[in-house]
């Protein structure tokens, strides 16, 4: 899929990249955006975007796999959480939140680039500005 450059004044650089509809859930999208490619991923309303290249060893990122993972909870007790919210790598099998970037567990210290997006009017917008770490 390509994307069409949007530039609005009180906006930074930004990208339309689809619409809402376009992004199948809990499945990685890969869109031209700049002469770069990113993957795209909805969960419900929301869309995620990020580099197509894994910090690890710059594997494709676009081909991994969206899963969940097992949240920290009480001895003998197994929970599901972040379901469609993490993306694994196809090489290694690292995991990274798609909201901010981070490996589940903190197995590597270095983030996978996540970009900011904005769904507006059934539309999505992204801006090739790395979220920073809160």
């Amino acid at each position: 899929m390509q994307a069409n450059s949007a530039v609005t004044a009180d906006r930074s650089a930004e990208y339309l990249i689809g619409r809402l509809d376009d992004f199948k859930p809990h499945e990685v999208t890969a869109v031209e955006v700049a002469g770069r490619t990113i993957g795209v991923v909805r969960k419900d309303d929301a869309v995620y975007a990020f580099a197509n290249r894994c910090p690890h060893h710059g594997a494709p990122m676009c081909a991994g796999k969206v899963v969940g993972t097992m949240v920290p909870s009480k001895p003998d007790e197994y929970q599901f959480g972040y379901d469609g919210l993490i993306i694994r790598c196809p090489w290694h099998a690292y995991e990274f939140n798609l909201e901010n970037g981070e490996s589940v567990g903190h197995t590597i210290s270095s983030r996978l680039v996540i970009y900011p997006t904005e769904v507006r009017g059934g539309e999505v917008f992204c801006r090739l500005k790395r979220v920073t770490a809160t």
